[in-house]
């Protein structure tokens, strides 16, 4: 379901069902990379829904150490064309609705291709 603001209007369920798959991804210019200083690995994703509705999730990411390990953490809050709502089919609202589609991006299988579609 849409309305005039461009959202495409899903229960989490429904998100929660859809098939997702890659559709582009980049490296962001380390702009502080000078002799001397800690350089940063950072980018950005997208992803889109394989069947209709057409969805798109998109978030940043950057390169961390964590105990010794490094590993790939979304940075933000994604950005969506989806819109939350709840089983009266209301909106989550702002706030709410990107914090959910946080933990559907933390979910997907992302991390371990970030070193191959970005070589």
């Amino acid at each position: 379901m849409t309305q005039d603001d461009g959202f495409l209007r899903l229960s989490l369920d429904q998100m929660l069902s859809m098939r997702l798959q890659h559709l582009m991804s980049g490296l962001d210019d380390d702009i502080t990379a000078r002799c001397g200083t800690a350089t940063a690995i950072s980018g950005y994703m997208e992803w889109i829904g394989i069947a209709e509705p057409q969805i798109s999730l998109g978030w940043d990411w950057r390169l961390e150490t964590i105990n010794g390990v490094l590993r790939y953490v979304r940075v933000g809050l994604p950005r969506s064309n989806v819109m939350l709502v709840d089983d009266r089919l209301l909106d989550y609202g702002w706030h709410r609705n990107f914090q959910t589609l946080a933990t559907v991006v933390d979910a997907l299988q992302w991390r371990e291709q970030v070193p191959l579609l970005i070589s």
